[in-house]
């Protein structure tokens, strides 16, 4: 558990002072990339990281185990080094990393012979008295294992108390206000000072605003919205049955609108409206006066002729530009949806 709190915190004391550094802006290239460690020969997508700092896991939907077959939820340990000294990136995997290993029985309880589809991973510490840290590790996802596809959840807490340290594992929930008779898939937490930036042990629930996710309730693949209540314990307002109303996001179109991933203003979706560039193609949208403005595609510099899938934003500390990942099955990968990055304006 030590080391968990002390690779962040080692990270910080050496990114904070640019003194003696040749280096003190990182920037992500803008060039389409493929995350060659972590796919395979199967369809690899819909990742997700509650935040990067240095080293997390990366989460993603992945038909790997089954040989092509079903999908479930795999977890990979993601890193980014970025040298200071000769100004070189990594980004990368490393299989050694345990620091993880604690989340990974969550794998278990998620994944059933059915699909599950779309992680959407939010981390977050308490302090319930001066000598106890409470993480909280939150999943939210999707399954068909009951028909249509249905969002549930599922969180694990991790207690450090003094020399002692405690697990424990919930079992997954269906979250009942968002779902219907039709398929529910990929939610989100929106905020407009919802950040995910390069913080270790931020308690973002507080910014909460609403649940963004999709649905095809009303024919094709529509984006909505429930609002939770301010400052929420998220754990009950998920399990809670009070009445929510979904509302039909001014995103949509007359196509399929899927995906959504907000991260503070900017929100990313995928879309195969008209105009695009062939198949599904990535989309963003800033939060301005109330609303979201009109969706504009990212071009032809990240979309391809091919279907390009949930993207999802997050930031590094000292990089003057944000990290854009998503899944395409492009040509070129090593097979099926592949995972990509890319570096976008911020």
């Amino acid at each position: 558990m030590k080391k968990l709190f002390l690779i962040p915190i080692g990270m910080l004391v050496l990114t904070a002072c640019p003194y003696g550094y040749r280096y003190d802006t990182g920037h992500f290239q803008e060039s389409v990339t493929n995350f060659g460690e972590v796919n395979s020969q199967y369809d690899d997508y819909n990742m997700t990281a509650p935040f990067i700092y240095y080293r997390y896991l990366l989460r993603f939907s992945s038909n790997r185990n089954s040989h092509g077959g079903e999908f479930d939820i795999v977890g990979e340990n993601m890193f980014i080094d970025w040298d200071k000294d000769d100004g070189t990136l990594a980004i990368g995997t490393d299989p050694a990393d345990d620091n993880f290993d604690y989340l990974y029985p969550m794998f278990d309880s998620v994944n059933t012979s059915f699909n599950e589809l779309g992680p959407y991973a939010l981390a977050y510490s308490q302090y319930p008295n001066d000598y106890e840290v409470l993480w909280t590790d939150l999943m939210m996802y999707a399954s068909d294992s009951g028909g249509n596809f249905d969002i549930k959840f599922i969180y694990s807490e991790l207690k450090y108390s003094g020399d002692t340290t405690t697990t424990k594992i919930f079992k997954p929930e269906k979250i009942a206000f968002l779902n219907s008779e039709a398929n529910e898939l990929y939610p989100a937490f929106f905020g407009t000072d919802l950040c995910f930036p390069d913080e270790w042990a931020a308690n973002y629930t507080e910014n909460i605003e609403k649940i963004l996710y999709c649905s095809d309730k009303e024919g094709d693949f529509d984006i909505y919205e429930v609002s939770v209540p301010s400052d929420p314990d998220v754990i009950s307002t998920l399990m809670s049955d009070l009445p929510h109303e979904p509302v039909r996001s001014s995103l949509n179109s007359d196509s399929d609108d899927k995906c959504p991933f907000a991260n503070g203003r900017l929100l990313v979706f995928a879309s195969d409206r008209p105009g695009g560039f062939g198949g599904f193609d990535l989309y963003y949208s800033i939060f301005k006066d109330g609303d979201w403005s009109d969706p504009k595609n990212f071009g032809e510099e990240i979309n391809s002729s091919y279907d390009d899938y949930r993207p999802i934003t997050m930031r590094y500390h000292d990089f003057d530009n944000t990290l854009l990942m998503f899944s395409s099955n492009r040509p070129g990968g090593k097979g099926g949806f592949d995972l990509y990055y890319s570096g976008i304006d911020p």
